[in-house]
């Protein structure tokens, strides 16, 4: 975190001045929930300066406004490294609440005991709306991904909670998306050979790994490749953890490549 301190004269021919301090995140990982969601809103053109910089630094909006015009963009120029896209590995909000009674979780960091169809069906739906920008495609992602407490993975879920999921705040639910960017980017660190940016790597039909635009939603591909037809209904593969099934797919990679020399 990075510690700010501005002085500004509060009252207006009294030449008196106030101090107030506050602090801004230089990583992804400092962020809070609520500043996730006001990078997402401002990517959205959804939220003012002063709020976002308020948001972002906890000094309050009346003290932002005393600032020159150049001095809000010094502290926005601070903020740069939170507004680039960079690998994160963890979800920075960890529930949702849709009603009394229920609350959803988000996966554990680096997508520990995320199974295979559960990433599967959450990359599928993030690919369709960043395509279409259908907010059905859009629920049904966060659906996909947030499950309730040692909830198992069930397809089923996502048809059951997209509408409720639906009556959150789009900001949040915005927020989330932005946030499995950074998960996609980290993805490309720890498995380079699978990811890639904007295109991903998959095995073709004679198991030679082969790049695919995501817009070809290339994991039922995957999926046929690893364990033949009917993968979908394959549940011993489909709850296998997606790390593992990642591991294993770098292996192949590397053996076909190997076999080629």
């Amino acid at each position: 975190m990075i510690s700010l301190s501005i002085r500004y004269q509060s009252i207006p021919m009294v030449p008196l001045r106030k101090n107030i301090n506050g602090s801004m995140p230089q990583f992804w990982a400092e962020l809070s929930a609520n500043q996730l969601i006001a990078v997402a809103s401002l990517s959205q053109n959804a939220i003012s300066e002063l709020k976002f910089l308020n948001r972002m630094t906890g000094i309050p909006i009346r003290a932002l406004k005393k600032l020159s015009d150049f001095e809000r963009y010094k502290i926005t120029e601070n903020l740069a490294s939170v507004l680039e896209m960079k690998a994160h590995h963890r979800f920075i909000i960890p529930e949702l609440k849709l009603s009394k009674k229920c609350r959803l979780y988000a996966p554990q960091a680096k997508l520990k005991a995320v199974s295979f169809a559960q990433f599967i069906f959450a990359d599928t739906y993030f690919g369709n709306y960043q395509e279409t920008g259908n907010e059905a495609d859009l629920n049904k992602f966060i659906a996909s991904l947030y499950l309730k407490q040692d909830e198992l993975f069930d397809e089923k879920h996502i048809q059951l909670r997209h509408s409720q999921i639906g009556k959150i705040d789009k900001k949040i639910r915005q927020a989330i998306v932005l946030n499995f960017q950074l998960i996609h980017e980290w993805l490309a660190l720890a498995y380079p050979l699978i990811f890639q940016k904007n295109v991903q790597v998959v095995e073709n039909e004679s198991r030679n790994p082969e790049p695919i635009s995501r817009n070809s939603s290339p994991w039922i591909k995957v999926f046929q490749n690893l364990v033949g037809d009917d993968i979908l209904h394959d549940e011993v593969w489909a709850a296998k953890p997606v790390n593992t099934i990642f591991a294993y797919m770098t292996r192949k990679y590397k053996e076909n490549v190997r076999m080629k020399k």
